[in-house]
């Protein structure tokens, strides 16, 4: 935690530094206009930092033997500054809400794989093994991961979410989780990992189970 905490000062100290040389150098361009430098500066800021944390991503997981199982040795570590690298570029422009308003672009740089008119606001980690089809929807607070340890071993599995699937808000899907097209699963429910969640239907609880076939009507409507 404390070396997170140092890391993240370095960081913005980097940025801040690299951001005040960009500004100088905008200001010559736009003569003093101070919007306009500013405007630029953060723009190319943000840009070579982000462009830096995706090179090392994806160098990381080039050098991977493995990217799914029980990783081990080298992998470990590789594993370690890729998602490194994906956590500071997520530290880095959620300071300015980027993640927020073009949430799949950002995931997208990183490897995830979405379809069209997806809508997803939680943290994802281990970007590049999740796959979401078009218009599905992933709730707030949920927490989607590819990886888990357990008894000292370190375990990774792709997770597929089909199209037109809605996940409630506070929903943990783990590794391995193979979700198919028109399904709902209510909020705070938890998918262990490996299942598979029939396609047609809604799910909840703790661990899900299924409750009711779904058609892809309107769950309001009377």
């Amino acid at each position: 935690m404390v070396a997170w905490v140092i890391f993240q000062i370095l960081l913005l100290t980097s940025v801040l530094f690299v951001g005040i040389q960009y500004f100088y150098y905008f200001s010559g361009i736009f003569n003093a206009d101070i919007f306009l430098s500013l405007l630029f500066s953060i723009l190319f800021t943000l840009g070579t930092f982000l462009l830096f944390f995706v090179i090392i991503h994806k160098l990381a997981r080039k050098l991977m033997k493995e990217e799914e199982g029980i990783l081990t040795g080298r992998d470990v570590i590789l594993w370690g500054i890729a998602m490194t690298a994906a956590d500071s570029a997520y530290f880095l422009v959620n300071k300015f809400f980027i993640n927020q308003i073009f949430p799949a672009v950002f995931y997208r740089l990183f490897g995830a794989k979405f379809g069209k008119r997806v809508a997803i606001y939680p943290r994802l980690w281990d970007v590049e093994l999740i796959e979401i089809g078009d218009d599905t929807s992933i709730g707030t607070g949920c927490i989607i991961g590819a990886h888990a340890i357990s008894q000292g071993e370190l375990f990774r599995k792709r997770i597929k979410i089909g199209k037109n699937c809605t996940i409630g808000a506070g929903t943990i899907i783990l590794p391995g989780v193979t979700i198919n097209d028109y399904v709902i699963v209510a909020s705070n429910s938890v998918i262990p990992s490996n299942r598979v969640l029939a396609a047609n239907s809604i799910y909840a609880g703790s661990p899900v189970k299924r409750i009711k076939d779904w058609n892809g009507e309107t769950v309001w409507k009377n």
